[in-house]
């Protein structure tokens, strides 16, 4: 399961069980080391382009589960993110800011979206 995780193809899909328990652990793991690495911003920005890495990719997992295609999610992911980072740097980068607000509120929106989505029927021949 880690493998498709980190190197997934192009047709891998993820179930909403693992999906729930990966992002669950993934954001856990994640503020224990952003909170530890506050000192040294080369380390915090590498562990957040990682963080950013594996959660659009189980985010494209998912929906590929759902029906969807994957680039349906990584295109918007990314210019969210984007944009929520360069807010975050020029409207500061404390948790009330404006790029902090837009990034979580769209990971809890994407997070509640694929967890109520129905995952692929599968049909018997």
């Amino acid at each position: 399961m880690l493998s498709k995780v980190f190197l997934p193809s192009g047709k891998t899909c993820l179930g909403r069980g693992p999906y729930i328990l990966i992002f669950v652990v993934l954001h856990v793991i994640y503020l224990t080391v952003a909170f530890q690495l506050d000192e040294m911003p080369t380390l915090f920005l590498l562990s957040f382009l990682l963080f950013t890495y594996i959660k659009i990719n189980i985010n494209a997992q998912r929906a590929r589960d759902s029906g969807l295609k994957g680039r349906y999610v990584v295109i918007p992911s990314l210019i969210i993110y984007l944009a929520s980072a360069v807010l975050g740097y020029f409207f500061g980068e404390d948790c009330t800011s404006l790029g902090v607000k837009i990034g979580n509120g769209f990971d809890l929106l994407v997070f509640f979206i694929f967890l109520l989505a129905p995952g692929q029927q599968k049909t018997m021949r």
